[in-house]
């Protein structure tokens, strides 16, 4: 019976192990960030002043906008790594801030990948992550000499104050009426009006963005457990 337990416990790491999402940055990928995205000298972003931090995060923001605005998605079974975003030249929520993401890091920014639900209509954590449809966004967290700053996917939008301070998602989640009155720009979304839970790693709920592009959900595992550390 122990073998038994043992042989399933190690079968269900190896099958979440093979299905993890690999947030890895390739040559392939620094070739395209250095040669399309936004070419600046590689330093220690944290050496940086604050607002040196701010206006290099703009800068790679914008950098992915001027390539694919806001119009259709990548389709499932698809890469979307930083190549693939320049090439289709279009891209959602889902596509941008994978993209985001590489550079940030490349350029040595600590992230995070964000998963939004909405429960405005389900009144459940649970019930909104299995109904298909459900409102969501995805978009990425970036560690600044301040904190927690959310880099938002759709527009070019960062979650500053009035004093240029930044605001995590949970900051917004937990505190939604008076973050709105301290926000430098407004929220860019409903999503963010809303009531909802954010997942931290989840790239994806049907598994069909990163391979092995199956029914497992996509997912970055060392994101994912942070959330609970």
């Amino acid at each position: 019976m122990k073998k038994i337990l043992i042989l399933i416990a190690l079968s269900i790491v190896s099958t979440l192990y093979y299905n993890k999402v690999d947030n890895q940055i390739t040559q392939e990928d620094v070739n395209f960030i250095t040669d399309r995205f936004i070419k600046i000298k590689v330093s220690n972003p944290y050496e940086k002043t604050y607002q040196q931090q701010l206006q290099l995060i703009k800068s790679i923001q914008h950098s992915v906008f001027v390539v694919a605005r806001p119009m259709v998605g990548i389709e499932k079974g698809k890469p979307r790594e930083p190549k693939d975003l320049y090439l289709k030249k279009t891209g959602l929520c889902f596509d941008r801030s994978r993209v985001i993401e590489k550079i940030l890091r490349y350029y040595g920014f600590k992230t995070r990948h964000i998963a939004l639900y909405s429960t405005k209509e389900t009144n459940s954590t649970f019930k909104s992550l299995i109904t298909p449809g459900i409102a969501s966004h995805a978009f990425t967290e970036v560690f600044t000499n301040k904190g927690w700053l959310v880099v938002d996917s759709n527009s070019e939008w960062l979650s500053l104050d009035r004093q240029d301070n930044p605001i995590s998602v949970e900051g917004i989640k937990d505190n939604k009426e008076s973050v709105k009155n301290k926000l430098k720009n407004k929220l860019p979304s409903f999503v963010y009006e809303d009531d909802f839970f954010i997942i931290y790693g989840l790239y994806s709920r049907h598994g069909m963005y990163y391979p092995p592009y199956n029914s497992i959900p996509d997912i970055n595992y060392s994101e994912f457990i942070d959330e609970f550390i």
